[in-house]
């Protein structure tokens, strides 16, 4: 096999994956003699990715290099793609021993290109071609910075599961006890704007709460709404009575409910809300994969737990999005959407929990059950343990994933399950055609 040229655009050949993944250099191969996996990779470099999941816009608290070895080696900071990254972007030859100072120089930097390329919007797009996206989906509370194009909003609904406070239900953990005090008071600036402060007095009244800010995110540019129960609760979602859940409700106004009970009532909510989604078109990511930080559950996130609502006809007009592919849980989550055409199966956060021959390995299992429910997706996000922000983490993330989805592709090839210009079909299926089904861009 010979390169006939070097470029910083587009194609990859096999000999070059793993530096190309790591230097963000791409390989421009001859077709003749090149391998499976390089004919496939030439192909699909020219496609840029829809990423289904990130937190790109936020910004990161300064780097702390005593926290690195608390996530995984994938996404530690002294990973050659994010050294390439912080190289390429911002010219910095980064070194987690001088991280703090480092990171400080590439902050600079950062805002002197901000300046050089004409302001943030400007910014991110450039930073959007740099990672071969065409659009990102970025979660956060509110709307700023995206703009209903190449940065699209996805809003969170688990907010919406908190009308009042609960000592108990606060008591689970320190995270849990800081979500609870964020949506009471995100709920409370929501009804302040309505010009009605006051807590609905009624289960009814705040479902018509729930209904107009679904109704308020659709309008502001929402393309999906996000749930992160597995950190706070469980994604187990029981099917509550009506009757008891307006019964709970009714007496958590005046006396807050014990844990048992409030999940029962969020369990209620959920479904409302699920039902409300499939009506305003509005796709459901639930997050359905063990995660970060000290507090979250491997029970409370597993995957299965989600049958009971994903195989419920009354949902069936939902689209659901099980986001970072059930992670550990892959077959299951592949079983789930089989024969569900309302289940998709995201990518995310998979290629900085995974080496490239797991991830490789995961993917082959999504596409021999799923491939036109498969959606890219990356969850890079702006923490003290990566430098200067989301962008540096979405890079390498990008990069890896790309090179895990071509060799996954090529061994499907070898084993028979697709020709070449199947995998080639499917794989612009995963890296962009599947999330235009699925979010109407057609």
């Amino acid at each position: 096999m010979r390169a006939r040229r070097i470029s910083l655009a587009k194609g990859v050949g096999e000999a070059a994956l793993l530096l190309a993944g790591a230097l963000g250099v791409t390989f421009a191969f001859a077709q003749s003699g090149a391998t499976l996996e390089a004919r496939i990779a030439a192909a699909l470099e020219k496609v840029p990715a829809i990423d289904n999941h990130t937190h790109l816009l936020r910004t990161a608290p300064p780097y702390n290099p005593r926290l690195e070895n608390t996530i995984p080696v994938m996404l530690r900071s002294g990973r050659p793609e994010t050294v390439a990254a912080m190289k390429e972007r911002f010219n910095i030859d980064w070194d987690p021993a001088n991280g703090e100072a480092l990171d400080r120089q590439a902050r600079e930097a950062k805002a002197k290109l901000i300046a050089k390329l004409g302001g943030e919007e400007a910014y991110w797009a450039d930073h959007l071609v740099a990672s071969n996206t065409e659009i990102a989906l970025v979660n956060d509370e509110f709307p700023k910075g995206t703009n209903a194009r190449s940065l699209r909003w996805v809003p969170y609904g688990t907010t919406l599961l908190v009308p009042f406070g609960s000592p108990s239900l606060a008591a689970r953990s320190p995270s849990v006890a800081s979500y609870v005090e964020r949506s009471l008071r995100l709920n409370g600036e929501a009804r302040k704007a309505e010009g009605d402060d006051a807590l609905p007095p009624t289960l009814d009244a705040y479902l018509q709460f729930i209904d107009r800010r679904l109704a308020q995110f659709k309008a502001q540019g929402a393309v999906a709404l996000k749930f992160s129960d597995a950190y706070y609760r469980t994604l187990r979602i029981a099917d509550t009575p009506r009757a008891r859940a307006a019964s709970i409700y009714a007496e958590g106004t005046k006396i807050p409910p014990e844990r048992d009970d409030y999940i029962a009532l969020q369990d209620y909510l959920m479904r409302h809300i699920f039902r409300r989604c499939g009506e305003l078109k509005l796709p459901v990511h639930i997050h359905s994969a063990h995660g970060a930080g000290s507090f979250l559950r491997l029970q409370d996130s597993d995957v299965r737990h989600l049958e009971d609502v994903l195989a419920d006809r009354a949902y069936f007009g939902t689209q659901f999005v099980l986001i970072h592919g059930g992670s550990p849980w892959h077959e299951a989550a592949a079983y789930l959407s089989i024969s569900k055409p309302n289940v998709w199966i995201d990518l995310s956060a998979m290629p900085f929990l995974y080496p490239h021959l797991e991830l490789s390995a995961a993917i082959r299992k999504f596409l021999a059950f799923s491939p036109e429910r498969t959606l890219f997706g990356t969850d890079p996000m702006a923490t003290a343990m990566m430098p200067v922000g989301a962008e540096i983490a979405h890079l390498g993330l990008s990069r890896n994933l790309r090179r895990a989805l071509y060799r996954a592709l090529a061994d499907l090839v070898a084993d028979g399950v697709f020709t070449e210009t199947e995998a080639i079909k499917v794989g612009r299926g995963v890296l962009r055609d599947n999330a235009r089904r699925l979010y109407g861009w057609e």
